[in-house]
């Protein structure tokens, strides 16, 4: 069986204050049973909205994958992906008179006589076909939030290079041109945002309906749970929302404009995705060279590797992943000659970002201070 290892070490400064803030990165990699020779290879996995380190998955695809592939494969919980996953507090204000015709008049004067109590509340609206909107209470400020952008990526980043000085210090000679990073959604976005920022590292990119741009930017997230007969949303606000500059920087169209990408991208994207339109991420890639693009219709709901057309496919991940890597042959992709970017700038109208990798890890800077509202 493969074998785990964890590790912490001192995260990215905030680019946002500029503040180091004492902030600890986790980083989670598995290795392969046999060990780490030159044919091992390294798959970043890149969590979306509502998965992490320790989902039951994450953890499967981190031992199966390192095994099966001879992959060392790595992990974190990047910059506020705690604000990420299922509700763990909501703000409850309700009318109480908006559901007078739906209750019973005994319900009604339970309800109306103990509006506070959550519990009467849910036991209450339980019975009825009924939805009962929320609030989710996000302790997000400027030190910790979910960014949906670049600290997210950079610690997704520095958990790639942070193993690699790992396998070297070790001197564990490892594939250096085979590295693959695989996303579900936002995760997937990020993974497009990591190739960015790291031209050259990454061979392979496999991208389970990313978005062309973080929605929850602009807009609200919800949350839906069913309870019974009643449906409870729970919204999200992001405290990212809030920021003053410029949000354009982080769609992939502006990112990847007249962008070498040297990885191969197998992209796939369902027909009845609520939060993408299929047809600007279909026109998206064929303007990326290297690029893949599936587009998931009914034909191809296989319940295998999908069982539905919409955003995320409701994909089985491992069978996702076993299917990529049957199709690729790496020997075409892969590039001995591929240096390693020493410094990369994104600029967008009077913002401007550089990555320095001359400290072993990445370092970004800011030319301009973002400022709040």
């Amino acid at each position: 069986m493969a074998k785990e290892n964890h590790f912490t070490i001192p995260a990215h400064h905030n680019i946002y204050t500029g503040e180091n803030n004492n902030r600890n990165l986790d980083i989670y990699f598995s290795e392969p049973e046999n060990g780490v020779t030159e044919e091992t290879s390294i798959l970043l996995l890149i969590p979306g909205f509502g998965g992490n380190s320790q989902s039951k998955v994450y953890k499967k695809m981190r031992l199966e994958f390192a095994d099966k592939y001879n992959l060392i494969v790595i992990q974190c919980d990047y910059f506020g992906s705690e604000f990420m996953q299922t509700s763990n507090k909501i703000n409850l204000s309700m009318d109480v008179k908006d559901y007078k015709n739906l209750l019973s008049n005994d319900d009604f004067n339970i309800l109306q006589n103990d509006s506070k109590n959550f519990n009467t509340i849910i036991k209450v609206l339980s019975n009825y076909s009924s939805v009962l909107q929320v609030t989710e209470l996000l302790n997000e400020d400027e030190e910790l939030f979910n960014d949906m952008g670049f600290m997210q990526a950079l610690d997704l980043l520095t958990a790639l290079y942070a193993v690699k000085l790992i396998l070297d210090d070790n001197k564990l000679v490892f594939n250096r041109n085979k590295v693959i990073a695989y996303g579900h959604s936002h995760g997937a976005y990020l993974a497009y945002l990591c190739n960015r920022l790291a031209p050259n590292d990454f061979s392979l990119i496999i991208d389970n309906s990313a978005w062309l741009k973080p929605v929850y930017l602009t807009s609200s997230r919800y949350l839906n749970q069913t309870i019974d007969k009643m449906m409870m949303q729970t919204q999200f606000d992001y405290f990212a929302k809030k920021f003053d500059y410029n949000k354009d920087i982080l769609s992939l169209r502006k990112l990847y404009d007249e962008f070498d990408n040297k990885s191969l991208i197998w992209s796939f994207q369902g027909v009845t995705d609520n939060l993408v339109d299929f047809k600007e991420k279909e026109e998206f890639c064929h303007g990326v060279n290297n690029t893949i693009f599936n587009l998931i219709d009914e034909e191809k709901v296989d319940n295998k590797k999908f069982y539905s057309t919409g955003h995320g496919l409701n994909a089985n991940f491992l069978e996702l992943f076993d299917y990529v890597l049957e199709k690729v042959d790496f020997k075409v992709i892969t590039n001995s000659n591929r240096i390693k970017a020493k410094k990369v700038i994104i600029k967008n109208n009077n913002q401007s970002y550089t990555v320095d990798y001359k400290y072993g890890l990445p370092v970004m800077t800011s030319e301009k201070k973002i400022t709040l509202y």
